[in-house]
């Protein structure tokens, strides 16, 4: 039986930009929005997306860039996990039975 999730979006305008790959490149993703999945009955999130316009990393670097990337954490890599997200992860904490 495949557990429904608990998912919420919020606009982060203005957060700190999140690196990624795109395949062999690394790009820079402007925060729009995050979204968060929590497992019902379980404190934490097990995933988070950053969503928004991309960049190329590196200065004097051009891509053709059209619409928005989504940076991808996952719940068995926390170390990666931005502060800003953790912080919202934990204030969008739903109510644990």
């Amino acid at each position: 039986m495949v557990e429904a999730l608990i998912t919420t979006t919020v606009p982060v305008a203005g957060q700190p930009d999140c690196p990624d790959w795109d395949g062999g490149r690394k790009v820079t993703v402007i925060p729009k929005t995050l979204t968060l999945y929590y497992r019902p009955g379980h404190l934490g999130a097990a995933r988070a997306e950053v969503t928004g316009p991309w960049k190329p990393s590196r200065p004097g670097i051009h891509y053709d860039s059209p619409g928005n990337m989504t940076v991808l954490f996952y719940d068995t890599d926390p170390e990666r996990w931005p502060t800003w997200v953790r912080d919202l992860e934990a204030q969008y904490q739903p109510q644990v039975a």
